[in-house]
C-alpha cells in the first residue's frame, strides 16, 4: 500500500489525483493533504479520505478545519509546515499539485528526503530545477513529471538511447486563438481567453496557454528535467491534444506518445511507476473522424514563446524572471488593468530591465529572488 501526500488538493490536478486514489483503494492510501483555498472543499477531501497530515496556510484556517472536522488529524502550519509534512518519513510518493513558486517548498523537502516527487509545479523547475535535481541525485529521490507532454517524454525517452536522439517535440492545442489574425488579438477579453477548447484547468494556467507562454515554460521545463539544450527541443501545434510528445531520432525515425487528453494519465503513472495497473475509463477510439493535424507556431503571434527560449538561453535565473513576471502580467489582464497584447510586452521589459544582484541558490533565496520581481513587475505596470 503505497502512502500519498498531496500538495493542492482541491485544484485540478489535486482532484484527479483524489479520482485516482479513490479508484485504487487497494493500492494508494491518502496519508496528508495540503490546501490554500477554497476550505470548504479541503473539509470535504478530509472527511471522505481522513488522511492524518493536513498542512495549511495560517492559523485561522487550523482553527476552521479543526472546529468541523469529526476527527483530529495533525495539522502543519505556513511554509514550515509544507517543509515538515513533505518529509514525512512514511510517504511514499508526494504530489506536488500546488500552483506557484511555493510548489518548490514541499518539492525539495521531499526529495531531499528521499521521496518520489509526482511533480505537476512548474514554477519549481524552472526556478529551482537545478536545486531539485541535484538534491534528488544526492539524498536518492527521484522527480516523475506530471505534466501531460513531460509524462509523455519522460515515457518516450526511456525506450531511446541518448546517443541517437536528435530531438524532442512538444505539442500544443494552440488556445483559443489559434485561427485568429495578429491585429484581432488586441480585441482579446479575459472571458475571450479562458475558453481553452480542450483542457479544464485553472484562470492563470489557461491564460498562458492562450499566450503559449504555457508552452514556453514547458520549453524551459523540458531541458531542465532531461538535460536538453534549447536546440533540441521544439513545439508544435496540435489541435486534437491526441499526441503530447514526440521524439527524433538521428536516421529520421520518430516515436510519438498518443492518448486521450485526461491528466490523470500522467498522475496515474507517476503514482504507479514502473508499474501500468488496468485503466479502462480514457481508451483512445480510432474512428474515421480522428484526424493528427501538426504544425509550426507561429512566433510573431505568439511571442511569449521567443521569450522563453530567449531566458532559456540566457541560463538561470532568468526563466525564473520570466515566470515571476507572468504570475504578475497574467492577472493584470485578468483584471482589466493591461490588454491581452501587453502581457508578452511586459514579460519582454521585466527580462531586459530587472537587475540581477545575485543568483538565488537556495529554495529561501529563490522565494526572495521570486518576490522581488514581482514587486519590480507591478511598479512597471502601474508606470505604463
Amino acid at each position: 500500500m503505497k502512502k500519498v501526500l498531496l500538495f493542492g488538493a482541491t485544484g485540478s490536478i489535486g482532484q484527479q489525483t483524489l479520482d485516482i486514489i479513490s479508484r485504487f483503494r487497494d493500492s494508494l492510501t491518502l496519508l496528508g493533504i495540503s490546501g490554500k483555498l477554497r476550505l470548504d472543499n479541503l473539509l470535504d477531501i478530509a472527511e471522505k479520505f481522513r488522511p492524518p497530515l493536513i498542512a495549511l496556510p495560517d492559523e485561522e484556517s487550523v482553527s476552521y478545519l479543526a472546529k468541523r472536522l469529526s476527527y483530529k488529524p495533525e495539522f502543519f502550519v505556513g511554509d514550515e509546515g509544507l517543509a515538515r509534512m513533505a518529509s514525512e518519513p512514511s510517504a511514499d510518493v508526494v504530489v506536488i499539485a500546488i500552483s506557484g513558486i511555493k510548489g518548490l517548498i514541499p518539492a525539495y523537502y521531499a526529495l531531499k528526503n528521499g521521496k518520489r516527487v509526482a511533480l505537476a509545479n512548474k514554477e519549481s523547475i524552472i526556478g529551482g530545477g537545478f536545486l531539485l535535481l541535484s538534491t534528488a541525485q544526492s539524498s536518492g529521490g527521484e522527480i516523475i513529471p506530471v505534466d501531460s507532454e513531460h509524462s509523455a517524454l519522460f515515457q518516450l525517452l526511456q525506450k531511446v538511447k541518448s546517443y541517437s536522439l536528435r530531438k524532442v517535440y512538444l505539442t500544443a492545442s494552440g488556445g483559443p486563438f489559434l485561427d485568429w489574425d495578429l491585429k484581432d488579438l488586441e480585441k482579446v477579453t479575459p472571458e475571450l481567453a479562458l475558453k481553452h477548447p480542450t483542457w479544464r484547468m485553472g484562470e492563470k494556467i489557461t491564460v498562458d496557454s492562450a499566450t503559449l507562454m504555457n508552452k514556453g515554460f514547458e520549453v524551459i521545463e523540458a531541458s531542465v528535467l532531461f538535460n536538453l539544450p534549447p536546440e533540441k527541443i521544439e513545439v508544435l501545434i496540435h489541435p486534437q491534444s491526441t499526441i503530447h510528445a514526440l521524439v527524433e531520432l538521428i536516421d529520421g525515425t520518430f516515436f510519438a506518445h498518443l492518448s486521450k487528453p485526461d491528466m490523470r494519465l500522467p498522475i496515474l503513472y507517476a503514482l504507479f511507476y514502473p508499474e501500468r495497473p488496468n485503466f479502462d475509463v480514457a481508451d483512445l477510439s480510432f474512428s474515421p473522424s480522428l484526424t493528427l493535424n501538426l504544425f509550426p507556431p507561429d512566433f510573431q503571434k505568439f511571442p511569449c514563446l521567443t521569450l522563453a527560449y530567449s531566458a532559456l538561453k540566457l541560463g538561470h535565473p532568468y526563466p525564473l524572471i520570466l515566470e515571476a513576471s507572468d504570475e504578475v502580467a497574467v492577472p493584470a489582464f485578468l483584471e482589466g488593468r493591461i490588454k491581452f497584447t501587453d502581457i508578452p510586452r511586459v514579460l519582454e521589459k521585466t527580462l531586459n530591465e530587472f537587475t540581477i544582484k545575485y543568483k538565488p541558490s537556495t529554495v529561501d533565496e529563490i522565494l526572495v529572488f521570486h518576490e522581488e520581481v514581482k514587486n519590480f513587475t507591478e511598479e512597471m505596470i502601474k508606470r505604463l
